[in-house]
């Protein structure tokens, strides 16, 4: 491990706190999953029944809010409860902090609190706390969300949204309720954000956009193997020229499970080529802060045994070797102590089985000379272009121009595509270019409901 800075010092594409990393909760080294991996979590039918049955629950003045009242709100505050419910379909749980840096807006907010106050009251949202049922606090930094496990989104959120509205939650794929995992979640959605702000990458995207059918097939353009797959990595993190990371957060290791999915990634992996489908996979070793060292060693040593015998198992060929194409780091060598980074993190530098008879040996991931750009990937960049068009994605890389998709639900009505008007002769501007307002009136434009 190199050099260690905090994270404060380090140059960050977040141009104002509270959005970054250093301002929030270290949810790995703050002590919140000091005892278990699970929060204790309230959704507004369970806090109905306790105060039914005569138990106080105690909640916040925005948990507060009526079902009624929140029904007549539902497109009040429109835009900021889609981020939050797209931050939570690609990510499933996430502390409140983390839920604002995705969305590039403040915890505290007034717009923000009502959002939240909306969706739990409507059951859309359940809202948890490491130690305590929920945050005694509207500011509390323990504060966690998730989707409710309810028919709440189908039924009162859906069929009020456009297609694109529509895609950029759910990423066109079914809206996903009730949490799992809720430390790994936690875990992958900081990873994630860091890697947002401080490294020079091309964009992240959660847990619904990594299919492994996805990411090996058809996103390349071909057709998804026979049977069913669900094999889903945690995270993706996507180079600049396209390589495709998938990120697997790994806390535990169980008598096979963890060698089976080394063994599955294994598979895929010699079966396509990197130059093919520009996929590698990196497994993020997240033990405990309070195991001790042996445990933490043997964590790490299972994870590369496993790794090791699956790259045995299906090598690949010379020209597409899958021990190069299999890493391994621990969180600890990343982030050594609280908001600290090393400059391993910088390089996302990591171990594989690559070296001399089956050695360990260290690279950065992000080097093309060590990882080598997927060249052959159709249409490689389209990823990051496609990731800007997801609330899920963080803020800062979803300033950029976003995918056009009106087109797609005209084509499935009937109607053709508008074509293209020519420039105006005297001008020489073509009519439907939107970028510059023309007249007193300016362009013609979609209602700022329906822009996001």
């Amino acid at each position: 491990m190199g050099g260690v800075t905090p994270l404060g010092a380090l140059p960050s594409s977040i141009a104002a706190e509270p959005f970054r990393a250093s301002e929030r909760l270290d949810p790995y080294w703050d002590g919140v999953w000091q005892y278990g991996s699970h929060a204790q979590w309230l959704s507004r039918e369970h806090a109905d029944r306790m105060a039914a049955a005569g138990i106080a629950v105690r909640m916040p003045p925005h948990l507060r809010r009526s079902p009624s009242v929140a029904a007549d709100r539902v497109r009040s505050d429109w835009k900021e409860k889609l981020d939050l419910l797209g931050v939570l379909s690609s990510w499933r749980t996430v502390t409140a902090e983390q839920a604002a840096a995705f969305a590039g807006v403040s915890p505290s907010s007034a717009s923000h609190l009502r959002t939240i106050g909306d969706l739990f009251a409507l059951d859309l949202i359940d809202t948890g706390h490491v130690s305590v049922p929920v945050a005694t606090s509207a500011a509390s930094r323990g504060a966690l969300y998730r989707p409710s496990a309810s028919t709440a989104f189908h039924t009162l959120i859906e069929p009020e949204m456009t297609y694109p509205e529509w895609v950029s939650v759910t990423g066109g794929t079914r809206f996903l309720t009730g949490g799992q995992y809720d430390r790994h979640n936690v875990l992958t959605a900081e990873l994630a954000l860091r890697l947002a702000e401080f490294v020079d990458i091309g964009t992240v995207l959660g847990e619904r956009q990594a299919h492994v059918n996805t990411l090996a097939y058809t996103a390349c353009g071909l057709p998804a193997p026979p049977g069913r797959s669900q094999q889903t990595a945690d995270a993706v993190v996507v180079r600049p020229d396209g390589l495709r990371i998938a990120v697997e957060t790994t806390a535990s290791v169980g008598a096979t499970g963890f060698s089976r999915k080394a063994e599955s990634w294994a598979r895929t992996l010699a079966r396509r080529p990197l130059q093919e489908s520009g996929l590698v996979v990196l497994f993020v070793i997240t033990d405990r802060t309070n195991a001790g060292a042996g445990s933490r060693h043997s964590l790490g040593s299972t994870v590369r045994k496993a790794v090791s015998r699956a790259v045995r198992l299906n090598p690949g060929v010379m020209s597409n070797r899958t021990a190069e194409r299999m890493f391994v780091v621990d969180w600890r060598e990343w982030f050594p102590a609280r908001h600290l980074a090393s400059d391993d993190f910088l390089t996302m530098r990591a171990e594989r089985p690559s070296g001399v008879h089956g050695e360990w040996e260290t690279v950065d991931m992000l080097n093309a000379l060590d990882v080598p750009t997927p060249a052959a990937l159709p249409d490689r960049l389209a990823v990051m272009r496609n990731a800007s068009g997801l609330r899920g994605t963080p803020a800062q890389f979803r300033a950029r121009r976003r995918p056009v998709l009106h087109d797609i639900p005209l084509h499935r009505a009937g109607f053709p595509t508008v074509p293209a008007i020519e420039a105006d002769h005297r001008t020489g501007v073509a009519r439907d270019d939107v970028s510059r307002a023309r007249g007193s009136a300016g362009a013609i434009l979609p209602p700022s409901r329906l822009r996001f």
